[in-house]
């Protein structure tokens, strides 16, 4: 992989078909042939801040940027280890997790210039924009001679934290796989295999484009930028604030996103469906009898039922979507079957950070409303709903990271089930779990379904104070009624919901949950422990009045 990955780093130079596009002002294109000179230069500015005669460390910190990418493809083509830190975090824990980790050096936009006061290692800056380069200006550095080899690359990249919803961020190394080892006659055969599903697939297609919104400290979104290097797919770059106008100009087809985008695009589909004229409703009562929308996407009957249904709800995303993801949390199931219905698979993928393979991944060859489809490495339900997995300890970069049993089971943490065919579901993280004085328990994340005007801005966390009653920590605009709204909103929720699961009280959190507040992390993660704690001394409002 790694020498695979190196050779596509040298073609870039070649190619002026693929692009990647960014916003900085307008719209700005690059061609790869561009992408290669400016990770050329940034491997130049780096080397001139290694130290001489060891391993070259170097933080990497700031929100999602065609910057933020070159300089981590430098890092890699060069041979520098990166130490890559949410930019979420407070100033202290950015401090901390530079200097454990070993920093050098760090280098980040200069957006976070206000946070980084704690950070021992001297801190270059990029995205400026100043007209005169600053005495800490990245780009502003002459560069030094460095060749980039193959053998110079590290086995061992980078040095990546998890998102720490449950407490400190952990540490996770990445590290490449090992080297192919030449093909023997029964792996020849599952290559060939591999081969001819991936020639009649979309991914072999020239028009493939990939789009990354959620922060590059996340590390899927650096892996999905490998892939798109490797097989030549074009990079949509943007961020959580204007993913979804993007999404409609630029037609990516492929993108892995957290729920709440998904869900919020289910409701406007929802809403373009309630406008279809009595026509195209009798049509569309008889997409769905004859079962159209199951069929792949380059079927002629589906796409003339496509062009005639559903040219304002492709709209909403864009219109090309062959391989969306969505990840990081359980999706509301309402809004994976409303893309459903107008012939769209979100496919729901599920694994954690600290481990080298994905757990589970729906394909469309295993698919099925709410799974995550059937586990790709063993997988058994502890007695308490838990999640367990089969992953060798020699696979592993840092097995500290993980809890093994004594069976040689990990335990991920998650709550979830396996049904009668294999397909697994997940319910929750195992410490977000309410355990009532009664007995029964509450599933934090199920019940914020039920709200889905409050979840698609990730503006409720559900908690419980006192182990008798649910509450909603929740924020509801002022412009559209403030408190009183909120009351009302959470009330007509509740018959959805078991008794036991009712919302009785609520807080009404003055300001919306976002990552600058601590509250969301950069994936749009609600951070449950830090709401809790924050609003622990609020006055509890009952739903009822």
């Amino acid at each position: 992989m790694k020498r695979e990955f190196f050779t596509a780093l040298e073609k870039l130079a070649d190619n002026h078909d693929n692009e990647v596009v960014f916003r900085d002002g307008g719209r700005i294109r690059k061609t790869w042939a561009e992408l290669a000179r400016d990770i050329d230069r940034a491997v130049g500015r780096l080397a001139s801040l290694r130290p001489e005669g060891r391993e070259f460390q170097v933080g990497l910190i700031g929100p999602t940027s065609y910057e933020w990418m070159v300089l981590d493809l430098a890092c890699l083509k060069a041979g520098f280890r990166t130490i890559v830190v949410p930019e979420f975090l407070t100033g202290r824990e950015i401090g901390e997790l530079f200097r454990e980790a070993g920093a050098e050096v760090v280098i980040a936009d200069r957006s976070l210039a206000q946070r980084l006061t704690e950070v021992d290692a001297p801190v270059w800056f990029f995205r400026s924009r100043g007209a005169t380069p600053a005495q800490d200006d990245f780009d502003g550095l002459d560069g030094v001679e460095w060749t980039c080899t193959a053998d110079r690359m590290l086995d061992h990249y980078s040095i990546g934290y998890s998102s720490g919803t449950s407490g400190k961020a952990k540490r996770i190394d990445l590290t490449f796989p090992a080297e192919e080892q030449p093909a023997k006659l029964g792996r020849a055969a599952r290559l060939a295999v591999q081969y001819y599903r991936y020639r009649t697939s979309f991914w072999s297609r020239k028009d493939n484009k990939l789009f990354i919104f959620m922060p590059f400290s996340h590390l899927q979104q650096r892996t999905f930028v490998r892939l798109a290097l490797m097989r030549r797919i074009d990079i949509v770059l943007s961020d959580a604030l204007r993913c979804v106008p993007d999404l409609v100009v630029e037609k990516p087809n492929i993108m892995v996103s957290v729920p709440m985008i998904y869900e919020a695009m289910a409701t406007r589909i929802e809403q373009k469906l309630q406008q279809l004229d009595h026509r195209q409703k009798a049509a569309f009562r008889l997409y769905l009898r004859l079962r159209i929308n199951r069929l792949g996407n380059r079927n002629p009957v589906k796409r003339l039922f496509g062009r005639y249904l559903f040219a304002k709800v492709r709209k909403v995303y864009g219109g090309r979507a062959d391989y969306f993801v969505s990840g990081s949390a359980p999706i509301d199931p309402r809004a994976l079957t409303t893309f459903y219905r107008v012939g769209v698979r979100i496919y729901e993928g599920y694994g954690q950070s600290e481990l080298p393979r994905i757990i589970s991944m729906s394909s469309e060859r295993n698919f099925r409303i709410g799974s995550v489809g059937r586990p790709r490495v063993p997988v058994r339900i502890g007695e308490d709903g838990e999640i367990l997995v089969k992953i060798d300890r020699d696979e592993l970069a840092d097995p500290s990271v993980v809890t093994y049993g004594q069976d040689g089971y990990i335990h991920t943490g998650d709550l979830g089930h396996l049904d009668a065919d294999g397909f697994l579901f997940l319910h929750g993280r195992k410490d977000d779990v309410i355990v009532l004085d009664n007995g029964k328990k509450v599933y934090p994340a199920t019940v914020e379904t039920v709200f889905p005007e409050l979840r698609a801005e990730n503006s409720i966390c559900v908690t419980s104070f006192d182990g008798q009653r649910i509450t909603a920590i929740a924020h509801w605009p002022a412009g559209r009624g403030g408190r009183e709204a909120l009351r009302s909103y959470l009330a007509e929720g509740n018959p959805k919901l078991a008794d036991h699961e009712k919302v009785t009280l609520f807080v009404h959190a003055p300001e919306p949950f976002t990552a600058e507040n601590g509250l969301l992390t950069g994936t749009r993660k609600l951070r449950r422990r830090r709401i809790r704690a924050a609003f622990g001394e609020a006055k509890l409002e009952r739903i009822d009045g």
